[in-house]
């Protein structure tokens, strides 16, 4: 499978190594009970055993609980030791064995099964690095090699969110010519009709991961709710996504390591990158990583560069938040697709 849903087959070592250049590709993979990861760099691909996978599934679920607690009860000094001490954990089982071959090129990371809701920026090795997290390595070469649409940005805020409307308004600014849609115009067929043809699209509005049945997660606009299932009817998908909506990231993980949700859909669609949430983020200290993010989009730098970069920013000075609250709500957001 692509992760996408389609079946393909997979991409040879030499296709891979062409396409990363400088980067590395860390494919992780069951073995039993252990977990394994392949890695594909300089054109060469190497096994290599991880550790035990139910060690890698306790400390991620660690790891989310923790970032969640500093959102949501605040600052405390024994949950941001708790969130650093899982972090540090986590980082030795997964890069340890082949941090030799890391150095400080960019990942791009295909998970397995629960990890595909780890917080990446938040662990050590890949904290300030650019990483892009994708369904599978065909799934990232395929999104690697398309273009990128050329119609103007679009913009969306939805309900009941004072900050997201904030948030386009200010984006407005950083991005001139975009076609904003917000209060009573942000609806579902709009904005699904504005999506088509767009190079970037962002999205601020309150989201719903459904675990039970991931294409009818949902962003909330005017309207009611957009799920991701509806989205299939783009016939020319965004060149890049920018959800900022909590768990717009997130994926529900089928049998054979089928993706499904939001990311999988525009992925699978034809979008090249998308930024999301794999967590819970507070609205009011988003705006100031989203702004930066884009500045630096719009200066050059590719969306997982552009996310690392502006992540180890708000971190470093806490974007005017707590650090506890920063450092969870930077980690939250993953780059997916070709980065």
């Amino acid at each position: 499978m692509d992760g996408g849903g389609g079946l393909l087959a997979p991409p040879g070592v030499g296709a891979l190594g062409a396409a990363l250049g400088d980067a590395v590709l860390l494919e992780l993979v069951a073995h039993g009970p252990r977990l394994r990861a392949v890695l594909v760099r300089a054109g060469r691909a190497s096994l290599h055993d991880l550790g035990p996978l139910a060690e890698a599934v306790r400390l991620a679920r660690l790891h989310r609980f923790g970032l969640r607690r500093l959102v949501t009860t605040g600052d405390r000094p024994d949950a941001r030791a708790g969130v650093a001490h899982t972090a540090a954990a986590l980082d030795r089982l997964l890069f340890d064995p082949v941090r030799p071959l890391l150095g400080d090129r960019p990942l791009v990371i295909v998970p397995i099964g629960e990890l595909h809701a780890v917080p990446w920026s938040g662990l050590p090795t890949c904290a300030g690095r650019p990483v892009t997290v994708a369904p599978s390595a065909t799934a990232w070469l395929r999104a690697a090699g398309r273009s990128t649409p050329a119609g103007p940005p679009v913009l969306v805020a939805g309900p009941r969110l004072p900050a997201a409307e904030t948030e386009v308004r200010q984006l407005a600014a950083v991005l001139p010519g975009a076609r904003a849609l917000t209060g009573a115009a942000a609806t579902a067929p709009a904005t699904t009709e504005a999506l088509n043809g767009t190079r970037l699209a962002h999205v601020a509005a309150h989201g719903r991961f459904r675990a039970d049945n991931p294409l009818f997660s949902t962003l909330e606009l005017a309207d009611g709710p957009l799920t991701a299932y509806e989205l299939e009817r783009l016939t020319c998908p965004p060149g890049c996504v920018v959800l900022s909506a909590c768990d717009s990231g997130l994926s529900g993980v089928r049998p054979g390591d089928e993706v499904m949700g939001f990311t999988a859909v525009l992925l699978a669609l034809g979008t090249r990158s998308l930024v999301a949430t794999v967590l819970p983020v507070p609205a009011d200290l988003t705006t100031t990583l989203m702004l930066d993010l884009h500045r630096r989009m719009r200066a050059g730098a590719g969306p997982a560069l552009a996310l690392a970069e502006a992540q180890r920013a708000f971190d470093g000075d806490g974007g005017g938040a707590t650090g506890g609250a920063a450092h969870a709500t930077a980690a939250a957001f993953v780059c997916f697709g070709a980065g």
